[in-house]
């Protein structure tokens, strides 16, 4: 078994960052309240004058989880920016950067929360309720156990057989729920790629995500940036890709993994959270 050397804190550690990309759901709330300690960190970390950019693979754009973490108790200036999964992707159909049927002024089939603003009247994007005959479709979010994973593969067989492309803007594959872990939107792109469907994917662990974050921070570079997350597949392995130094948090999905079973984890997808050392 492989050992990573530990930390038992932030502060160890802080003077070695200038930027900090610490994912959201897992890491400094649980979905319904912060995390122990969560708040005071993001506020040491504004003391010092270090760059805080909350890194999410929401398929909600930055604005609705701003107003998310307003309602958590999260204070605004304990954060620079929020930077989704979902608000990539939105820019990347309004830049056409994606190619192909991926542009505004579109006919889509959403897989997601029909509640949800995902701002898709700004593109144009036209919802409609036959996958089969959209342009292509956007896997947002998942609404399992509501809704399983062989209900969302019975909606979206035809559409694979036809050849219609997907864009998933949140490839987490698990999330966390009052039922235990549940199969996220990159479980059901995946599920969409097994039936023969193309996916192109926007969010943790691809760069697109890393490379549009580091417009967002004043000092244009994520050189001395540090990636903090509780998913070794998207998180270490999205940081890796990117450059940056990483930091795996025991709370969320990998809160109640074993070292063997994290070890296991890390080497399947070959993403190890790596710090300087002290």
């Amino acid at each position: 078994m492989t050992h990573y050397r530990s930390v038992s804190g932030v502060s160890a550690i802080v003077d070695r960052f200038d930027t900090f990309l610490i994912d959201q759901f897992g890491v400094i709330h649980d979905g319904d309240r912060p995390y122990p300690g969560a708040l005071d960190c993001l506020r040491k970390l504004k003391a010092l004058n270090k760059e805080v950019v909350l890194l999410s693979n929401s398929g909600k754009r930055s604005g609705a989880n701003v107003e998310r973490l307003l309602r958590l108790g999260f204070a605004r200036e304990c954060f620079d920016h929020v930077v989704t999964s979902g608000d990539v992707a939105w820019h990347c159909i309004l830049n056409r950067t994606l190619g192909g049927p991926f542009s505004p002024s579109s006919k889509i089939f959403l897989v997601g929360h029909d509640d949800y603003d995902y701002g898709f009247e700004a593109l144009d994007l036209t919802r409609i309720e036959d996958p089969t005959n959209a342009d292509f479709i956007i896997i947002a979010a998942s609404q399992a156990p509501r809704t399983s994973l062989a209900e969302y593969g019975e909606r979206l067989l035809a559409a694979a057989a036809a050849n219609i492309p997907a864009l998933c803007c949140n490839p987490d594959r698990m999330m966390l729920t009052q039922s235990g872990l549940q199969p996220s939107a990159g479980e059901i792109a995946l599920l969409y790629e097994r039936f023969g469907g193309k996916v192109a994917y926007i969010g943790k662990p691809y760069l697109e995500m890393y490379r549009y974050a580091s417009k967002t921070v004043a000092r244009k570079t994520l050189a001395r940036g540090l990636a903090i997350g509780d998913s070794i597949e998207h998180d270490i392995g999205g940081g890796h890709k990117a450059g940056l130094t990483t930091l795996l948090v025991r709370t969320g999905i990998s809160g109640n993994l074993s070292n063997q079973r994290l070890n296991e984890e890390m080497h399947r997808h070959g993403a190890f959270p790596v710090l300087p050392q002290l």
